[in-house]
């Protein structure tokens, strides 16, 4: 366990720039502007009819909507909150390079030759290039989401406290914590659906001489174009889409019905999503074999790397 945390570790030092830079960086910029928003620059917050309806500043604003729509304002903050997650823009691109560039990288500066003579298996050191996007990325995003929230309810409490808003109304922790977990599992189920995409480029990355990026994006492309020349099908394309989120479509019939307001929106993305995704899931042979597929691609690229000098 103390190796496999010494390798994450390493991983982490290498990519800081993509997993620990980016999103600061990019979260910074959107709480400037949320900041810039709040103290009227620009009067970014002015909205035509806002003086007739006695709205003269933010707290006037959230009062009126505490008074004619109190059950909406905890969700509405809450949803309002995750609007300052710029960064989240960038995750995904993270992960592709990442998982792209990780087992090529060190076959290019022949890094490799050192670290295979480290008492470490193969084995782990591919599972920790894998780990390391795919899970531990998406948390320090999320890390810093929950840090810009926390932030942006602290900056809009003091603007009330100094305009006579309401404070509290501003704080809705229980379902802020339950967004942030509901982010969380929606986000590991989209992985493992993923996983054979994901695990491909880690594969490609083990065995590609020059140009990874290029062969992680024409082969598949390739096979969709000659399938659709030859058979006149679309199965890989189609194969592929499900899996890089197609199967959303299926699994989450809620978002159908009627919505009326924040806080459906919140009912439906913490509890309703989850379940219904969750179960659509495990009731998909689909889902199964793209498990077993990204298996083959793991155990293709730590062969690989056995096989790399």
């Amino acid at each position: 366990m103390k190796t496999f945390a010494a390798l994450i570790k390493r991983e982490v030092l290498d990519g800081k720039n993509g997993y620990i830079l980016v999103p600061l960086i990019l979260t910074g910029i959107t709480l400037a502007l949320v900041v810039l928003s709040s103290l009227g620059v620009g009067n970014i917050l002015h909205f035509d009819g806002m003086a007739e309806n006695g709205i003269t500043n933010l707290a006037d604003a959230l009062n009126q909507t505490v008074q004619q729509e109190p059950g909406e304002m905890a969700a509405g903050v809450t949803l309002l909150y995750w609007t300052t997650g710029l960064s989240w823009i960038a995750l995904p691109f993270v992960i592709f390079f990442s998982l792209l560039g990780t087992l090529y990288e060190e076959r290019r500066d022949r890094s490799i030759l050192f670290w295979k003579a480290m008492p470490v298996a193969d084995w782990q050191e591919v599972l920790a290039k894998l780990f390391t996007p795919l899970v531990l990325a998406p948390l320090m995003f999320l890390a810093v989401a929950i840090a810009a929230q926390l932030f942006t309810a602290l900056f809009l409490s003091l603007i009330m406290i100094f305009q006579g808003g309401p404070v509290l109304e501003l704080w809705p922790l229980g379902l802020m914590i339950s967004s942030w977990f509901a982010f969380m599992a929606h986000y590991l189920l989209w992985a493992l659906w993923a996983l054979p995409v994901l695990a491909w480029l880690l594969f490609v990355s083990s065995f590609a001489g020059r140009m990874p990026f290029l062969w992680a994006i024409l082969t598949p492309v390739v096979l969709v174009v000659v399938e659709g020349m030859f058979l006149k099908s679309s199965i890989v394309g189609n194969w592929l889409g499900t899996h890089l989120g197609g199967w959303q479509d299926h699994a989450t019939t809620r978002l159908d019905h009627d919505i009326d307001g924040p806080r459906d929106i919140l009912n439906i993305v913490i509890g309703d999503i989850q379940w219904d995704s969750l179960t659509y899931s495990i009731a998909s042979a689909q889902f199964w074999l793209g498990i077993i597929i990204a298996a083959g691609f793991i155990f293709g690229a730590i062969e690989m790397r056995k096989r790399a000098i």
